[in-house]
């Protein structure tokens, strides 16, 4: 199971700068249940679970790139 059973949550927030001590994964690398939570979440205001193999600063390239924020 890719999304963690915590009581975390993730958001994405579009970034033009990425820290150069950011963990930078590309979308075709998640698994399938992770890139359906980056597709839901790209360039809206909404949360769902954290995500296994995405944690807090992460950076992923979907169609820009979005910071990963988890709390």
């Amino acid at each position: 199971m890719s999304l963690r059973e915590t009581n975390r949550s993730m958001r994405l927030r579009r970034t033009g700068v990425v820290p150069s001590d950011a963990r930078v994964r590309h979308y075709d690398e998640l698994d399938e249940e992770t890139q359906v939570a980056v597709r839901e979440l790209a360039g809206r205001p909404q949360t769902a679970p954290e995500a296994d193999d995405l944690d807090d600063g992460d950076v992923v390239k979907f169609t820009d790139y979005y910071e990963v924020r988890a709390r």
